[in-house]
């Protein structure tokens, strides 16, 4: 591989040339708490990530941008899968470029964090931390990720156990619940 750069442009992210991963409704129904008979129908897209390709190989770092779509099911903040590593020591790294939002932590001992994320302000998850984002604002939450190329995702664990705590939007903000 040689060097090499990207444009992600925040005004235009459907000009990004990698990969676009898009989320709806019914991919992802199952991680809310309720179903919503309306969201059913309009199906629309609860986040997206734009992905710069390359090799999983050791060594390579992954980045992406990811666009939580403001909205709730339920109550209930529009948010990702959420995710732990496959390969479990590797940690990852997150900078803010909109909106506002949280970034859930859970350990399989049952450690729990929140750790708010917005424009210009970095999220750190250490190793062996699975992670959520959700987007507590009224427009899209943006941020830059990072990682080890050979970390591997693990959706399965956290589809089954879930996170402790889910986010509501409660009067003019959120609470953990």
């Amino acid at each position: 591989m040689r060097p090499f750069s990207v444009l992600f442009d925040l005004n235009d992210l459907k000009s990004f040339v990698g990969r676009h991963i898009v989320r709806r409704y019914c991919d992802v129904k199952n991680i809310f708490l309720k179903r919503d008979p309306n969201l059913e129908r309009q199906n629309p897209i609860i986040y997206e990530v734009f992905e710069v390709p390359v090799s999983e190989r050791e060594g390579e770092l992954i980045f992406l941008i990811t666009v939580v779509h403001p909205g709730t099911v339920q109550g209930e903040y529009f948010m990702t899968k959420g995710h732990s590593h496959v390969i479990e020591d590797t940690a990852e790294v997150y900078y803010g470029l909109g909106g506002k939002g949280l970034i859930l932590c859970q350990t399989k001992s049952g450690d729990f964090e929140t750790v708010p994320i917005e424009k210009n302000k970095a999220v750190y998850i250490p190793p062996f931390w699975a992670h959520r984002s959700v987007n507590i604002s009224d427009e899209p939450l943006v941020f830059f990720a990072v990682y080890p190329a050979n970390a591997g995702h693990d959706y399965v664990t956290v589809e089954e156990s879930g996170f402790q705590k889910r986010v509501f939007r409660q009067n003019d903000g959120f609470v953990l619940v």
